[in-house]
């Protein structure tokens, strides 16, 4: 947003420096980004934070500037004339959710020429084009008092006025001259026959205010900023008005700009009032008390205020304050400042009119939440062991698509009432997708060693409540180990937190191959499993992909400390064994056989040898395994050893599918 310094002055005259005063806005909160001198004024650019839309006018500045200087602000709104009554024409509101407050004035044989000079400067020094004097004074009191205005040809308006919703396919041909085709989304002012604007954003050219004008009726209302936002994003426009109306526009001061361009109209245009008439209610008053005490506002603040200096600081920026006990404070936020509705938005206000610089750099006492602090500790251990695995971390948005999240078949996802985008119009229910358009989009790029690791939240519904999970997730493609790559990852995570006593079950999942489930203490902690070759064509990914998820918070209930003993210094002996195991037995049983059988004896085994075999059918595979045997008090002699892998050997033939060789 622009404004200049002579505008100011209508409010604030200072004598302050323009640098001076655009450090002081800045520190304030309001960010002067440039200052440039235009003969004897200085136009300042700002950066105006969405929450504060009475800086979006001079009036709103110069009540910044005038608190932030350590003075009050003094001025008189002026008293309002809404005589005589307007006849001849109704006003119908359809919606009083899209139009609270419809306000018309109208003005008779008006003189349309060039504005003067001082006028033309009050709007080219803002930004906007000067036209000519009617419609400049309505966009020199939009800029004033924050209140966007529009006056109509009232000659070339057809019947009574109604603000509607648009039928869909109705266009118009805006000032612009470009014609805009319409839907229900937008809000629109209209007569009997046609539109005459699109509500809050741009005026039709069939009513445009042109050196022919005579008379004309002059617009003030409050529209739903929603719904403007919605409006004005269906057609493509971003104007003066619509930017204002979005962030929202004061009842009070609605009222003040139309009368003040009544006023201008009737001095510069020789314009006659003939008509006032208001349509609609204002919305109840925001302003409220807000209770606190002195003692939250210094610990909040780290500051120690005294109850004179709170009051006057709140008194420069327009709050009524009462203290009762020099303690206890009892406040009412100015009419126009919308934002302050918590005891936290008025400790912002001291802090700002105090000076953040001032405030002590210190970290504030804060009693540590053990859970929440080992839990990131645990996820950054984590972290740190999958980098050191090889796995790659990314980080990708929450955002997602529903259409997107229905190809998985997920149906309990949380959709967003007012996407900025199409294609991010809900929260991801896993970290699948995320992470397969990552691969696809590495693949696209030449690039290998795709093995990506990213831990973040999902959400889900679960009874109308909206749940917040942290998950890792691991993803693979073919290239880069695959399928056994990955649970070989899953294995070493499972190490790594101490679960010993896990098992992997197949599972059916929908959109996934060859799934497990891993489970310990009968719970599902994680699954893994590769995408089906459908699923793969629906996300546009070109490569066989594994995909691995882990429940970060059932993985850190069931974590065990690990425990350190000794290691034992005598030797390890080992023996082979050769087996023929049956193709759908689990190696897994054949684990559990060795780790029963040699209990406290085993150091560990290892595989030797896979092949296939003359003397065996082809359902059977030839393994040849080592087993390592240890005591920790003695040296095991070769006797011991021998009978321990007798009784393994033996177990081992016992087992179904399993032959000795």
């Amino acid at each position: 947003m622009k404004f200049s310094l002579n505008f100011l002055k209508e409010f604030f005259d200072t004598r302050i420096s323009p640098q001076r005063i655009a450090h002081i806005l800045t520190m304030g909160g309001l960010e002067i980004e440039s200052i440039e001198q235009v003969g004897d004024d200085y136009i300042f650019t700002a950066e105006v934070t969405s929450n504060r839309y009475d800086w979006l006018s001079i009036f709103g500045i110069a009540y910044e500037l005038a608190g932030l200087s350590g003075k009050k602000l003094k001025f008189n709104l002026p008293k309002i004339i809404r005589t005589p009554h307007l006849k001849g024409v109704r006003i119908n509101i359809e919606d009083k959710k899209d139009c609270m407050v419809y306000i018309a004035r109208l003005i008779k044989n008006v003189e349309i020429k060039t504005s003067p000079i001082w006028l033309k400067e009050r709007v080219k020094n803002c930004g906007i084009n000067t036209v000519n004097n009617v419609v400049d004074i309505t966009n020199y009191c939009m800029l004033k008092w924050g209140n966007p205005l529009h006056a109509f040809d009232f000659d070339k308006i057809e019947g009574d006025i109604y603000i509607r919703r648009a039928k869909k396919g109705e266009s118009f041909v805006g000032l612009d001259d470009k014609e805009y085709v319409l839907t229900e989304d937008n809000l629109v002012i209209s007569d009997d026959k046609k539109v005459i604007a699109l509500a809050g954003v741009m005026g039709a050219k069939s009513t445009e205010v042109d050196f022919t004008t005579k008379n004309i009726l002059l617009e003030a209302a409050i529209f739903s900023p929603l719904r403007i936002r919605r409006s004005r994003r269906s057609v493509g426009l971003d104007t003066e008005s619509s930017y204002r109306f979005e962030r929202n526009v004061s009842d009070r001061l609605l009222e003040v700009a139309s009368y003040e361009a009544l006023r201008l109209i009737s001095q510069i245009c020789n314009g006659i009032n003939a008509g006032y008439k208001k349509t609609g209610r204002n919305r109840p008053s925001f302003s409220k008390t807000i209770s606190f005490d002195l003692s939250q506002l210094n610990r909040h603040i780290g500051e120690a205020f005294s109850s004179f200096k709170v009051e006057r600081i709140l008194t420069n920026f327009g709050f009524k304050v009462k203290i009762k006990n020099k303690k206890e404070f009892s406040v009412v936020p100015p009419f126009f400042r919308l934002d302050v509705r918590l005891k936290e938005d008025v400790f912002e206000e001291v802090a700002r009119g105090w000076g953040y610089n001032r405030i002590k750099e210190e970290l504030p006492p804060v009693k540590p939440q053990k859970t929440k602090d080992e839990l990131y500790s645990f996820k950054q251990k984590l972290r740190s062991f999958l980098a050191n695995l090889g796995l790659n971390e990314i980080v990708t948005y929450s955002l997602t698509s529903d259409n997107k999240l229905s190809v998985l078949g997920e149906k309990s996802f949380i959709g967003l009432d007012n996407p900025l985008r199409v294609q991010e119009n809900a929260l991801r229910t896993t970290l699948l997708l995320g992470m397969v358009e990552c691969i696809q989009h590495n693949i696209n790029q030449k690039n290998d060693n795709l093995k990506f690791f990213e831990i973040a939240n999902i959400y889900r519904k679960d009874n109308n409540a909206i749940v917040e999970q942290p998950f890792l997730g691991c993803i693979v493609d073919e290239e880069s180990g695959g399928f056994y790559y990955l649970k070989g990852v899953a294995q070493k995570i499972l190490e790594f937190l101490n679960i010993k006593d896990f098992i992997f079950l197949e599972a059916k999942e929908e959109c996934f191959l060859n799934t497990l489930r891993i489970v310990t203490k009968e719970k599902c902690i994680g699954t893994l499993g590769v995408l089906d070759r459908e699923t793969l064509q629906k996300v546009n990914v070109k490569s066989k992909v594994s995909f691995f998820e882990l429940d970060i918070n059932m993985a850190y209930k069931f974590k065990k400390e690990f425990k350190y003993s000794p290691f034992s210094r005598y030797p390890v002996i080992y023996r082979d064994v050769s087996l023929g195991i049956k193709k759908d037995v689990k190696f897994m049983e054949i684990e559990n056989i060795i780790r029963g059988c040699v209990k406290e004896f085993l150091h560990h085994y290892r595989i030797l040898d896979i092949y296939r075999s003359k003397d065996l059918s082809e359902e059977f595979l030839a393994v040849t395994l080592r087993v390592f045997y240890q005591a920790k008090d003695r040296t095991l002699t070769s006797c011991e050893v021998d009978d321990l892998h007798f009784k393994l050997r033996e177990k081992l033939a016992h087992r179904e599918g399993v032959v000795l060789r």
